[in-house]
């Protein structure tokens, strides 16, 4: 790091390891996935049985619409797909490559450390500022990569991504990987969306609700933090 700039030098790379807000639940027996956003209100109820039509959640102090939608979990990398977006591309590509080495669930483990780095305020900050180089955004993010000791194939990928000068989308890559592994692996997401940080009990009850409604082997709930969203009180 010495080669970069004092406002990059200074910059604390998160640990590796750091505490997740996201909470996963899991059941013995496989079920088709789903993807679902909620959105803070003030009830709970259920609107169906099925896997494939929408449901609303109620909890204590939000009243969430919970949107479910299943897709097949089929998958065919190596069929010739055309992908819109690059990063579609590249995410297939490093599960197509994880699927052959038969290391899809060890390399989806090291996604999500990655992504909980890139998530980090002061990372996140740090990368969307307008004023710094992509190479020393580059260097930021070869440095993660070199301490956080993560599988060979995802640090291949970002490396080339750094080399092309598209540190921009090394997220978008992990995200769209993370939404395709969750896709094969039958997990479905929750997103809820809330003015202030929820407590890891009031998560814990929605993904428990949500995986008695759904039926699904695995839950996984994400609390995403908006201010400008009005808050609501009982």
């Amino acid at each position: 790091m010495d080669t970069l700039s004092s406002s990059v030098s200074t910059l604390k790379v998160p640990t590796p390891y750091p505490t997740s807000r996201e909470l996963c639940f899991f059941k013995s027996t496989p079920q088709t996935p789903q993807y679902s956003h909620l959105s803070p209100q003030t009830h709970l109820s259920s609107t169906t049985k099925t896997t494939n039509k929408t449901i609303t959640l109620t909890h204590k102090t939000f009243t969430p619409s919970f949107l479910s939608h299943s897709q097949p979990s089929s998958f065919t990398p190596n069929s010739p797909t055309l992908y819109r977006e690059p990063a579609s591309g590249y995410a297939a590509a490093l599960v197509d490559i994880a699927q052959c080495n038969n290391s899809l669930n060890t390399l989806g483990k090291d996604v999500q450390r990655f992504l909980k780095i890139l998530r980090n305020e002061q990372v996140q900050a740090f990368l969307d500022d307008q004023f710094m180089s992509e190479k020393d955004k580059g260097q930021v993010i070869g440095e993660v990569v070199k301490k956080g000791r993560f599988d060979r194939h995802l640090a291949s990928l970002i490396k080339m991504l750094i080399q092309k000068n598209k540190v921009g989308i090394v997220k978008e890559v992990l995200e769209e990987f993370e939404r395709i592994h969750d896709e094969l692996s039958g997990t479905q997401v929750v997103l809820v969306s809330s003015a202030t940080k929820m407590e890891e009990d009031q998560l814990f009850a929605i993904a428990r609700r949500v995986q008695k409604l759904s039926g699904a082997t695995k839950v996984k709930v994400r609390n995403l933090v908006h201010d400008s969203l009005p808050s609501f009180a009982v």
